[in-house]
């Protein structure tokens, strides 16, 4: 009779530098060591990915894995390595403007909150209830439709821009024009053109501004009202083709704080 030598009939069962595979399909490491994954730029990731892949990723100097179709980061879960909490204040309330913002959380992977309720917004000490006493919008500088131009009288020459809102404008703020009067026209409002910058003649100041009206400085008075035409007009920030605000995630109230009121955030306590 022949002795049987192995440990293990079962064939499957193979050993080779601490790593064995069993009869069940596990894959063990026999090793009080370390295991050395691949790892590279984001730029080197496989063309082809597989669910359940795992690599680490040297552009972002952590482990990544590819799930749901997609690569995902594996977080660090000690706050002060990747999402510190913090506060940002973002301004004062003047009693007008209802948005606030770009919000910036610190953390360079998630910027900005997935939702209104996953950031704490207070106003001076006050805390304000998600959707119902705010929301988050994403980048809201558009140009500022131009509805109407008119108070040019002759005298003053000051043009009066009535436009849907003046949110994000202030005294002092630099503007440029778009489209605002007929083809061929050129009557001096039109020589803001878009893309001037704080040093241009083409960009002018605001000198009155509430809700829904900007007067801006520029002689007009040698120019036709009949060549502007209303709803086609566009009101920029100088040297931005986004409006009054940068882009990015805003907080937007329902209703304006109060003057002198401090909003502030607090970021990162979901993660």
């Amino acid at each position: 009779m022949r002795l049987l030598k192995a440990q293990n009939t079962n064939l499957r069962n193979i050993y080779g530098a601490g790593i064995r595979y069993d009869v069940n399909g596990q894959v063990i490491i026999d090793s009080s060591n370390t295991l050395i994954v691949p790892k590279g730029t984001t730029a080197e990731r496989p063309a082809t990915s597989i669910p359940g892949s795992l690599r680490y990723n040297t552009t972002d100097n952590r482990f990544e894995l590819y799930e749901a179709g997609s690569w995902h980061g594996v977080r660090n879960t000690s706050p002060s390595t990747t999402a510190p909490v913090n506060v940002q204040t973002l301004a004062f309330g003047d009693q007008s403007e209802t948005i606030f913002g770009p919000l910036d959380s610190g953390d360079p992977f998630f910027p900005v909150p997935a939702a209104a309720q996953n950031v704490l917004v207070f106003v001076e000490n006050v805390y304000q209830i998600p959707v119902t006493n705010y929301t988050l919008v994403q980048n809201p500088g558009g140009p500022y439709i131009i509805v109407s131009i008119d108070s040019i009288d002759g005298t003053t020459g000051y043009p009066t821009v009535t436009t849907a809102t003046a949110h994000g404008l202030t005294n002092d703020s630099l503007v440029a024009a778009s489209g605002v009067e007929l083809p061929g026209d050129s009557d001096p409002l039109e020589n803001l053109n878009i893309g001037d910058d704080s040093s241009s003649p083409g960009s002018v100041a605001v000198t009155v501004v509430n809700t829904t009206q900007v007067t801006i400085h520029v002689d007009c008075s040698t120019g036709v009202i009949g060549n502007y035409v209303a709803n086609s007009g566009k009101l920029y920030k100088a040297g931005s083709s986004t409006g009054a605000y940068l882009p990015g995630t805003y907080i937007q109230f329902n209703s304006a704080p109060d003057l002198d009121k401090p909003i502030s955030v607090i970021h990162n306590l979901d993660k």
